[in-house]
């Protein structure tokens, strides 16, 4: 089987990485906690001292790490993907950041003859550990047909997605969260006002679950989450807030409204500040909470 390098083993790349080896891949990684490093080691990889080792020791290169700034510099920065890498390879980039930034990552790295593909991913932690994430990966049709082993490996197959050319696997996953992030706030200021005017918060889920204000993040969040005040993460709130950001800008840059996005991007602003930046990011709430006077949930 193929060798992969893997580029950012944290909270998702970590268990991705895993389940590559467990699936019978060679799996040469960079990291740089030694914590991070023994337990990928003791789960059969291979540290290496850089990301440009990673890349001359393998042809397909995994990334996943925070944001673009740090995309950027372990692909374009010094010893870096690029710096190892050889014509015909392939940088995966499985991060969340802006389709801009990868379309203009993928035009440098094109001048050496290597390929790009964005894979953002779904499913949170529970998703990556388990192996059932959804991939929407943008680009060559070729090269996602070459990455159908490691997706597998990764993500649910059914939910492995090729949704076009480079730069739209990263507008799909930011479309997502956009609305994600919308569709919780709208939760919490509902439940806000809804207990404001006298109503059970219990029988508001309940009656709305089954009726047309129901959604997933409704199903995910609302009971086991925000009316319990339990906010162990699943996904991080700044996480979410980093992605609402890339949707706004990006809603700037193609000179789109987006009416939604600002103030949603200002509630979860307004919770991390307040400290909930590394609760799930349901804890939005925290912020109406602030806003309103109005506890929420039954810890309260």
């Amino acid at each position: 089987m193929d060798k992969i390098g893997f580029v950012g083993l944290g909270i998702m790349g970590k268990p991705m990485a895993k389940n590559l080896l467990k699936a019978g891949f060679d799996v040469i990684f960079y990291a740089r906690r030694p914590e991070v490093i023994k337990e990928a080691e003791e789960a059969g990889g291979k540290a290496v001292g850089s990301s440009k080792a990673v890349a001359e020791a393998t042809d397909i290169i995994v990334t996943c790490v925070t944001a673009d700034p740090e995309v950027r510099e372990v692909i374009l920065g010094e010893n870096g993907v690029l710096e190892g890498a050889s014509e015909g390879d392939l940088i995966v980039d499985m991060s969340t950041i802006s389709p801009l930034t990868i379309r203009e990552i993928a035009e440098t790295v094109a001048l050496k003859g290597v390929h790009v593909m964005d894979a953002p991913i779904s499913g949170g932690e529970p998703g990556a550990i388990a192996g059932t994430l959804t991939i929407m990966a943008g680009g060559d049709k070729a090269d996602f047909e070459r990455c159908q082993g490691i997706f597998k490996a990764m993500g649910k197959e059914e939910n492995l997605f090729n949704v076009g050319p480079i730069g739209v696997g990263q507008t799909v996953k930011i479309v997502n969260q956009y609305m994600a992030a919308i569709n919780i706030s709208a939760i919490v200021e509902g439940f806000t006002i809804g207990i404001q005017a006298g109503a059970d918060p219990e029988v508001m889920h309940e009656v709305i679950s089954v009726s047309t204000a129901n959604s997933f993040g409704l199903q995910q969040r609302g009971k086991d989450y925000i009316l319990k005040d339990f906010f162990e993460p699943g996904f991080m709130l700044d996480l979410m807030k980093k992605d609402v950001g890339i949707g706004v800008d990006l809603a700037k840059a193609l000179n789109v409204p987006a009416p939604l996005g600002g103030p949603t991007y200002q509630l979860f602003a307004i919770a991390s500040r307040l400290g909930a930046g590394k609760l799930d990011f349901s804890a939005v709430c925290k912020a109406m909470e602030h806003l309103s006077g109005i506890k929420i949930g039954k810890a309260g």
